[in-house]
């Protein structure tokens, strides 16, 4: 939320997303991202349903339920002082662990269809793919050389791929190949940038 004036650009009051969700349910996605003053807000508007808006002089009110998701481990952001402890403890009521795509291989023809019918609506190109690409791309997905290390992002770049390199308007073996080898390099790159980076985390 911000006020008029509040920075260049800035030439009406916004309610933003607190003010916005008064009365009702806020979800955020990728909480552990928020920056500390944010999650400041945050707390605030929880424990006590005002908080001040963006550079403005008085507080507003809102009263709404929280949803929040995350892949991060909040725990250790709390040990790293990434994360504040008071907010965790009053957003931690209840926890729902939902595995991954890789974890999930029966949800991943379905999310085929859906993502190319997502891909329709947004282009305007009808993309159809052969029985045997089909057949070839879910073996593939449901193997364990599919990591999906990004889960449905990484499913929903690669249809999405797919079906603009596709020549015809239809997803050919030739632009299947090349997909798969995408993908399969880049689990390979994430995979070695994670150990890079916990070798960088123990000798802090």
């Amino acid at each position: 939320m911000h006020v008029k004036g509040a920075f260049t650009g800035a030439v009406k009051d916004r309610p933003g997303l607190l003010r916005a969700a008064d009365g009702g349910l806020l979800f955020l996605d990728e909480i552990g991202e928020l920056g500390l003053d944010e999650q400041a807000m945050l707390l605030r508007a929880l424990e006590e349903k005002r908080f001040l808006s963006f550079r403005g002089d008085r507080e507003v009110s809102s009263n709404f339920q929280l949803v929040a998701g995350t892949n991060r481990d909040l725990q250790l952001s709390v040990r790293e002082g990434r994360f504040r402890e008071d907010l965790l403890a009053r957003t931690n009521l209840w926890t729902f662990h939902l595995p991954g795509l890789r974890q999930r291989p029966e949800d991943i023809e379905p999310n085929l269809d859906y993502e190319l019918e997502q891909f329709a609506r947004k282009s305007s190109q009808h993309v159809t793919v052969s029985k045997d690409v089909r057949d070839a791309f879910l073996k593939f997905a449901q193997s364990p050389a599919a990591k999906w290390t990004a889960s449905f992002r990484d499913l929903n770049a690669c249809i999405t791929r797919m079906a603009t390199l596709s020549p015809g308007d239809r997803i050919t073996a030739p632009v299947l190949d090349g997909e798969m080898e995408r993908l399969k390099n880049g689990w390979v790159t994430r995979f070695m940038l994670s150990q890079q980076d916990s070798v960088h985390s123990l000798y802090r």
